[in-house]
Order: structure tokens, then sequence, then C-alpha cells
């Protein structure tokens, strides 16, 4: 009994250690930082704006027949030839936003991190960054694809939440073990960190999620005609503190037996 409560007492001193550690990090930076992730929602949210929009415009200048069978085989075929053409737009349009993203999250949350974890920024740093993010973030994409596509209906929204969970709980400890590497490598060495030493992560993370909630609840009392960017920003500042604290969480968890 002694030996689990020296654990335990143990285990508190040292998170309580990395979160007075990660506070003395928070520089006039964190302004920046919290600029720049406004910034890349803000760009991220008018692109998938502005395709939806063309999409839309695409699929109202489809027209369908009420009966396909009335208009002939020559114009059934231009029909089909018309369907296929949409489809691949789709698909290549999709695809193009995402590499959009993906480019946009590497120029500005690879300033963010490297800010975070006072790394020096560079073009060769970025460029890393922006190959190491095509491989992780198209696996996250293509994860949430999977479920949206073969999960039952059902289980779509719990499963969702739980890719996106465990999204963000291994992308926190890869971009700062990369950040220090500077490896695309890094990925490996992320995930296992992530697994082997998950009881180290499973309480603070806990917490930031929890206070995360009562942030969001609390931004609901507020009624002001700019309540979701009151609520937008506060969420963004609190991540951007956050970080600080997953950064040095994940680099001593590694550190830690």
């Amino acid at each position: 009994m002694k030996a689990i409560q020296q654990k335990k007492s143990n285990f508190l001193e040292w998170n309580n250690l990395v979160l007075t550690s990660s506070i003395k990090k928070i520089d006039i930076n964190i302004f920046l930082v919290i600029i720049l992730d406004a910034l890349f929602y803000l760009l991220s949210g008018y692109l998938v704006i502005f395709w939806l929009q063309r999409i839309q415009a695409k699929l109202a200048g489809f027209n369908l027949p009420s009966d396909v069978t009335a208009i002939g085989v020559e114009k059934t075929q231009q029909l089909v030839r018309e369907a296929k053409a949409f489809y691949f737009l789709l698909i290549f349009s999709f695809l193009l936003l995402l590499i959009a993203i993906i480019f946009l999250a590497s120029i500005l949350k690879g300033i963010i991190w490297a800010k975070t974890t006072k790394t020096k920024i560079s073009f060769g740093l970025i460029s890393k960054f922006l190959g190491l993010n095509l491989i992780w973030m198209s696996f996250w994409f293509a994860a949430v694809f999977l479920v949206s596509w073969l999960a039952e209906p059902a289980m779509t929204p719990i499963l969702m939440v739980i890719v996106i969970i465990l999204g963000l709980y291994f992308t926190n400890t890869l971009y700062t073990i990369f950040m220090k590497e500077q490896k695309i490598s890094s990925i490996i060495g992320a995930v296992k960190i992530g697994i082997k030493k998950a009881h180290l992560f499973l309480l603070p993370y806990s917490v930031i999620l929890l206070l995360f909630f009562v942030i969001v609840s609390l931004v609901r009392f507020v009624n002001t005609g700019y309540s979701q960017i009151l609520a937008g920003l506060a969420i963004i500042a609190y991540f951007a503190a956050v970080r600080y604290y997953a950064s040095d969480l994940a680099l001593e968890a590694e550190k830690a037996s």
C-alpha cells in the first residue's frame, strides 16, 4: 500500500515539475502563436467553404431528367460521361483541398511548434515538417474517411471522436519529438512513446480535456453578438498554453524509465 502511495506521490510531483517548467517557458511569443493558430483555422475554413461553393455550383449545373429512358441512348451516354467527369472532379478537387490544408498547416503549425519548443525556424525545418505532415495528416484523413464510409451510422459519431482524440494525442508528442530531432522517422518514436508511456499521459490529458469542456461551457453563458468569435479565441488561447505543457510532458515522458 505504501509503495502504491509512493508511486502516486512521485507521479504527482513529477507532473507538477513538468507543469511548472512549461509555465516558465510561456513568453510573449504566445500572442504570435494565437494569431497564427487563428489564421490557420480561418484560412482552412475559407478553403473548405470555397470548395463547397464550387462543387455546389457544378452540381446545380448538372441537370438530371426525371425520365432517363425518354432522352435516348446518345443523351444517356452523354449524361453518364458528365456524371463520371463530375465524380472525378469531386475526388480530384477534394484531394487538392486536403493538400492545400496540409501545406498551410506545415507552414503555420510549423512556426507555431517551433516557437513553442524554442526551435530555430528555417526553410529546411518547414520543408521536413511538410514531408512529415504529408504522411501523418494523410493517415488521419484516411482514417476519418474509412470510419465515415465503413462504420455503422449509429457508431460513426463515437468512432469519429475516438479517431480525433487519438490523432490529437499522438500529434502533440510527434510534433514535439520532431522539433527536437527534425527527422520524418520521428513518427515511429512518437508512436512508441504514446503507447509505452500512455500511463504518464492519461491523467494530464484527461484534465486538459475536462478544462476544455469547462471553458466551452463558460463561454456559452456569454450572450453577445460575438460569442462564437469569443469562444473560438478562448479555445485557441487555451490550446496555445496547453501546447507548452504537452511539449514538456512529451519530452519528460521520453526520458522517464
